[in-house]
């Protein structure tokens, strides 16, 4: 070293390096001395008001960050809480840099928890435990500083920030015992970073829920607001094969949202099971997407002036969704623009695919203009509940669909296909509960006349009940009967009223099960395919083709009658035409299990005199006309009106 400056580089170097090798082993003495296990769980048990538990070994290291590791911590629960912990954890793993300690600058450059499981829980006075209350000293006397002239000199502000934060393999949970609703998700694998607990954070990652994976990338606006269970804005997207969400608003604290909310997905019903809320029977509910405000809270999801699509069916409305006794629960008011029920109802075949429908936006949250009424395309033309041209089916009706669902909704819907019949517009009640259905029909209309009631559908057993009562005004009859029964042969304008009860499982069993009463009048129209003046003029010879043609017609200025219904058959002994040159009066018995009609009428002139009284008996597809001067039909058929009217009132009373 003949060099002086560099013997005293290397000296001074030589200095720098022994003091730092002192002040290591000295720190590591001092550390070793130290109960770290105890100095973690005394300082995180007063920053937190928790009692923190390691089982497991605990370690320090000094290069190249002053790293800490813990193995089987875990993070007491509130009293009383449902879990035993509220976070449990493999190895928790923290390094912090040395430098900045200097400026009292804490810079943690990697938080790493292993295998976390995080237990959120909202208690039944709406507590929850995840805000913290820092341990306090004991009271005792404040010190009194001494006087001095001078200020104390400002103290340097400490910072916090976390470099990275991640989550490895980890499971969080939450339960509200509000409702009594909670969800568990896994393989929580989350990355972020904390530059300050008053600047947004970003959190990234995935978890997986019921076997399935999911996207996570949220916001929060105000990190130490939102632990300390005030709030804060926030942003969250998820993405997943089943459900794609964007949320923009705010958090409020135990479990609570409020903002505005855009979703889709392929399939409602496989997102319902997903979800733990599986909806049974029936077909259709796939394509959806609903966009609008939301408030969450306790497992309700309210919708307010929100759009949504569920196939082909567009609406909007306020309405909330949440469970009832382990199913999914509507409530609230929608609007329903031109749709196709029958893909809903029992016994229907399921919907042709269709393409997918866009999903609603949440710019400006605007709902969509009332569509005119429109025709609606059929593509396979569905079953009626009757048909009188044909034997009714045997094949069980699928009612299950209605056990799946609950449901208190006012229903405001435009045109409305329900099998064949049209609906141009209608307002509805629907109360749905576990499988039994009441529905209230008011200001429908439909075929140029309107109609107003009320109808029960009771599933909750294998034999399903039905009620119906409804009544209808001016309708046009020969199109809603062959719409409704398949019925063409009455035309006018028409009032119809019905009171049915029935039971069953199958469109035979429902048919032949009917009992009530039914009230017709129709009038300025006509009835095809008999010319009845022309039957009872010639009834004495053989009947020309011409007056039981299909193009035949008996012109009427009303017709009337009053059936009393019981197992299916309908019977009237009141029996009215008013034709412009007869009346004709008459009873009858329509047997709809059998498919036959008996029926005997009594034509008379205005101005006096008896035409030939006939009768008109035989399956529905070969009726025969014959005379009956000697009233043995009249006998018959009245005695056999007799027998169901008094069946009739039984069933009533009963």
């Amino acid at each position: 070293m003949k060099n002086p400056w560099v013997r005293s580089v290397v000296l001074i170097l030589g200095t720098i390096l022994a003091a730092a090798a002192l002040g290591a082993g000295g720190l590591f003495y001092l550390i070793s001395r130290l109960d770290v296990r105890a100095e973690i769980e005394r300082a995180v048990e007063n920053a937190t008001g928790r009692e923190l538990t390691i089982e497991g070994d605990v370690g320090v290291t000094f290069w190249p960050v002053l790293g800490l590791k813990a193995e089987r911590a875990s993070l007491a629960n509130v009293a009383g809480g449902r879990a035993p912990a509220l976070v449990t954890m493999e190895e928790l793993d923290i390094g912090v840099e040395i430098a900045p300690l200097f400026q009292r600058d804490v810079v943690v450059r990697r938080l790493v928890l292993q295998k976390p499981q995080v237990a959120l829980e909202v208690g039944a006075d709406g507590q929850n435990n995840w805000t913290f209350a820092p341990q306090t000293p004991p009271p005792g006397p404040t010190p009194t500083p001494p006087p001095t002239s001078e200020a104390p000199p400002p103290q340097p502000q400490s910072r916090f920030s976390l470099r990275e934060v991640r989550t490895i393999d980890g499971e969080v949970s939450f339960y509200d015992a509000r409702g009594g609703v909670g969800w568990i998700v896994g393989d929580a694998d989350l990355t972020t970073s904390i530059e300050s607990l008053n600047t947004p954070v970003r959190l990234e990652g995935s978890v997986r829920y019921a076997d399935r994976p999911i996207d996570l990338n949220v916001v929060i606006g105000a990190p130490r607001s939102a632990i300390a269970g005030h709030g804060s804005a926030a942003e969250i997207k998820l993405d997943s094969d089943l459900l794609q969400v964007e949320f923009t608003g705010a958090a409020l604290g135990d479990g609570q949202f409020q903002g505005n909310l855009n979703a889709s997905g392929p399939n409602l019903r496989e997102l319902a099971a997903w979800t733990g809320t599986p909806i049974q029977g029936g077909y259709g509910l796939e394509n959806f997407a609903v966009a609008g405000r939301i408030g969450v809270n306790a497992g309700e999801y309210a919708f307010s002036n929100a759009t949504f699509t569920v196939d082909r069916i567009a609406g909007r409305g306020d309405f909330t969704l949440s469970q009832s006794r382990g199913k999914p629960y509507l409530s609230g008011r929608l609007e329903l623009m031109d749709f196709d029920l029958n893909p809903y109802l029992p016994g229907q075949t399921p919907p042709p695919e269709v393409a997918e429908t866009p999903a609603p936006t949440t710019e400006g949250v605007a709902a969509p203009a009332a569509a005119p009424p429109a025709e609606i395309a059929v593509v396979v033309a569905p079953a009626r509940a009757i048909d009188v041209t044909a034997a009714p089916s045997e094949t069980p009706i699928d009612f299950s669909g209605l056990r799946g669902v609950n449901a208190d909704v006012e229903l405001i819907t435009h045109a409305v296909l329900v099998q064949r019949m049209r609906i141009d517009s209608a307002r509805v009640s629907v109360v749905l509960n576990d499988g039994f259905l009441a529905s209230t029909l008011q200001d429908v209309r439909l075929y140029g006349g309107s109609a107003s009631g009320r109808m029960e559908i009771d599933a909750r057993a294998l034999a399903v009940k039905l009620v119906q009562e409804l009544s209808l005004q001016n309708v046009d009859a020969q199109r809603f009967l062959s719409d409704a029964i398949n019925l063409q042969t009455i035309e006018g304008r028409a009032e119809l009223q019905f009171r049915l009860r029935t039971q069953g499982g199958t469109q035979s069993e429902l048919l032949s099960g009917v009992d009530g009463r039914a009230h017709i009048e129709v009038v300025s129209g006509a009835l095809r395919g008999v010319d009845l003046g022309g039957v009872s003029r010639t009834i004495r010879n053989a009947l020309r083709g011409e007056l039981i043609a299909p193009e035949a017609r008996t012109p009427f200025n009303g017709f009337s009658a009053t059936f009393a219904i019981a197992d299916g058959v309908l019977a009237s002994n009141n029996l009215s035409f008013n034709t412009p040159d007869l009346r004709i009066t008459g009873v009858g018995v329509i047997d709809t299990p059998q498919r036959r009609l008996d029926m005997r009428l009594a034509p008379r002139s205005p101005r006096g005199g008896l035409v030939f009284p006939f009768s008109v008996r035989g399956p529905f597809d070969q009726l025969g006309y014959t005379s009956d001067i000697r009233d043995t039909a009249l006998r018959e058929i009245t005695a056999r009106v007799s027998q169901v009217q008094t069946a009739a009132r039984a069933d009533a009373e009963n």
